[in-house]
């Protein structure tokens, strides 16, 4: 499992070596020695080795500055060609530079560096690092944005980001323009919050180096957690000689309607695909029970009251319409693990304004615009609850749930005291006990009506499932596991679309995903199967 921090904690964890008596700058010779090692295989990689290749460094005031300006000097001994444009009104590295480089490397000013720009090999991005909080500003600030238009462009060299690129805020996770976007990125220590959310992808291939201190984050907690195919693999239940159908999970699922009938047909068969032992749904509209059975055979439904159906779980809230309004709140109220899908998100607000609190076996799935309503309702009617909790911080806007969403599923987690998934390009799942974990997007085209309600169901089974195996083992389930689950759900959806694709790229319709999921475990199972996660 890779564990991310915040930048506070990185500092933090490093700082008893740098005020150690013996220290001797190890740290940001080791540094060095990586910055400039990724930086002679990104150049290897593309076949440019030469006494002509030519590299740019964006030198900033600090540390980082300082890790560009050594690295520069290896890659110097190694036979590139250096230059350099500095950030640095307080001149320090201006100084480290003349003593470490000597006539080795070549400073320019912005306007030298901008007229031959796209005659560079590699631009190494050191002006700003984990400590600073917003864009860059003044003279480092106009100059990237000229670069980053040259990027857009696509004439702008490969980027090389020493620790995080110029421009991420490492304590929130947000990018805040102008900011080069890295094709690599070498981090010390850990990594940091922007690796896990869907900044992650401005950073590029993100390699962490521990600058041989593996301990120094030891007794923290990481802010996020991002599951690896093995930690999938141990987490999903597989059957066994004695299993039968009740103790591979029985899951209840009171998704759809008369209006939305797609959204119950696509839900239950992601479920039944994913190897639940037996999906009940309610079939009292004659209509929606007709259609289910003739899509999804494998159904059993039921037409009474959801409390006398026994089951391991439930799932519901997608594709919900007034008449099934009793079945959302019954999902609020079910002793059993819930899963609470679109309207069912907007119930549970309700819910917690007549003063009832959710547990973390209840699982919110909103996206950002869901989201937004649900922290609106609840500032509305509870805003002493919200002063006291959020520090009086204004209620979000979708824009602003997309730009801090670690911020925002850690708030909503927090006020409702259920697991939240927050569904986007990075899913980030919060569990009440102050765990949240990651999962990046496999494809975009996954950003469709209806992938929701697959997603739904593939948790749905998941959660039956442990849920039964747990009773059979007599465990306790642990707070982190239903958001476990969750990332392993959305890990499975992932996995089914890519494979629904065959190798190509292009539309990845719901229906067609739910139809790969077999195919997807049985890929995660395989542990002789290479896949890029």
């Amino acid at each position: 499992m890779k564990l991310v921090y915040t930048g506070t904690q990185i500092r933090n964890a490093e700082r008893p070596y740098l005020e150690a008596p013996d220290y001797d700058g190890y740290l940001m010779q080791r540094a060095a020695d990586a910055l400039a090692a990724e930086a002679h295989d990104m150049l290897a990689d593309a076949g440019q080795h030469s006494q002509y290749t030519r590299i740019l460094l964006l030198v900033g005031p600090g540390n980082n500055g300082a890790d560009t300006v050594y690295a520069g000097t290896r890659l110097h001994q190694q036979g590139y060609r250096i230059e350099a444009v500095l950030f640095d009104p307080t001149g320090n590295n201006l100084e480290l530079l003349a003593r470490e480089s000597g006539e080795g490397t070549r400073v320019l000013d912005t306007a030298q560096s901008l007229r031959d720009i796209a005659s560079y090999s590699l631009i190494i991005d050191g002006i700003l690092g984990t400590g600073a909080k917003g864009a860059a500003r003044g003279e480092a600030g106009e100059y990237l944005a000229k670069l980053r238009a040259v990027q857009i462009d696509g004439k702008l060299p490969p980027v090389l980001a020493c620790d995080a690129p110029t421009g991420l805020d490492s304590e929130r996770g947000t990018l805040h323009e102008p900011s080069l976007a890295a094709a690599r990125t070498v981090t010390f220590i850990g990594r940091k919050l922007p690796a896990g959310t869907h900044i992650a992808e401005h950073c590029g291939t993100i390699k962490l180096y521990d600058l041989g201190v593996p301990e120094a984050l030891k007794g923290y907690k990481p802010m996020l957690r991002v599951m690896e195919r093995e930690d999938y693999r141990d987490l999903l239940e597989k059957p066994s000689v004695f299993s039968h159908k009740y103790n591979r999970g029985v899951l209840g699922m009171l998704t759809g309607s008369r209006d939305y009938p797609g959204a119950a047909l696509m839900s239950v068969r992601a479920a039944l695909n994913t190897g639940v032992g037996m999906v009940r749904f309610n079939g009292k509209d004659d209509t929606l029970r007709t259609l289910m059975l003739g899509q999804n055979p494998e159904t059993v439904c039921f037409t009474g009251p959801p409390a006398h159906e026994h089951v391991h779980a439930w799932a519901g809230g997608s594709g919900t319409g007034p008449e099934t309004l009793d079945h959302n709140r019954y999902l609020l109220n079910a002793p059993e693990p819930a899963i609470l899908d679109a309207g069912a998100v907007d119930l549970a607000a309700d819910y917690m304004m007549a003063g009832h609190s959710l547990g973390e076996h209840k699982i919110l799935t909103p996206h950002a615009g869901e989201l937004e309503r649900f922290l609106r309702r609840i500032h509305e009617h509870s805003p002493q609850r919200w002063e006291e909790m959020l520090d009086g911080a204004l209620v979000p806007s979708r824009e602003d749930i997309n730009a801090e969403p670690f911020r925002w599923v850690r708030a909503a987690c927090e006020l409702s005291g259920a697991t939240v998934m927050l569904k986007g390009s990075t899913t980030l799942i919060a569990a009440p006990v102050g765990a949240t974990y990651s999962v990046h997007g496999a494809t975009g085209w996954l950003a469709t009506a209806g992938s929701g309600d697959t997603l739904t169901g593939i948790l749905g089974a998941l959660l039956a499932q442990y849920m039964a195996a747990a009773q059979e083992r007599h465990e306790q389930v642990e707070g982190c596991t239903y958001a476990s689950l969750a990332a392993l759900a959305v890990y499975l959806h992932n996995r089914a679309a890519l494979a629904s694709l065959e190798g190509r790229k292009g539309p990845v319709p719901p229906s067609r995903v739910a139809a790969y999921l077999p195919q997807a475990i049985a890929g995660l199972l395989d542990e002789k199967a290479v896949l890029d996660d």
